[in-house]
């Protein structure tokens, strides 16, 4: 009798035999249960919900504690004393570059920073985050969220670049 061997590929945590396809996920399938093997006892899979929550119940109290609130409110009062003196199309267009926007997202962004008037660091922030309100693609949206976010963790001096862009 031949030994079973089997190899990691790169797919999820799929497992593969050299013989016939063989899929299990360590968590959960990928694949419909019919083409899957199910070799997680139930106390296994209960246990690796209850880890799952838990980890999930961590997060979600790390995200929203006073220290966190506190530590991301800090960031912000730093970006509203940042007067974006130069000029707004090129500060916008930096960061479109900078996280490859298109040209109706540069626009898009562009119009906020103008129509809301806060010619400022935080201008600037809001003025993405609230462009993500207008993006129809989900994926998309939270990118333009997560910018707003990164914004928020630019150096002073990348801040003085933007603010004086030319």
């Amino acid at each position: 009798m031949q030994p079973l061997i089997y190899w990691l590929v790169c797919q999820n945590g799929l497992i593969a035999s050299d013989h016939a396809l063989r899929k299990t996920h360590v968590g959960r399938s990928l694949t419909t249960e019919a083409e899957s093997v199910n070799v997680f006892r139930d106390d296994t899979l209960a246990a690796d919900d209850r880890a799952f929550f838990l980890t999930v119940r961590d997060v979600v109290e790390a995200a929203v504690s006073e220290a966190t609130f506190r530590q991301v409110a800090q960031k912000l009062q730093k970006t509203r004393d940042i007067r974006l003196t130069g000029e707004q199309v090129k500060s916008v267009e930096l960061r479109a570059n900078r996280y490859m926007l298109n040209n109706t997202e540069r626009a898009g962004v562009l119009r906020h920073l103008i129509v809301e008037g806060d010619l400022s660091a935080y201008g600037l922030v809001n003025a993405v985050t609230h462009f993500s309100q207008d993006v129809d693609d989900y994926n998309r949206t939270t990118e333009f969220e997560g910018l707003g976010g990164m914004l928020i963790e630019l150096t002073p001096g990348d801040w003085k670049e933007l603010a004086h862009a030319a």
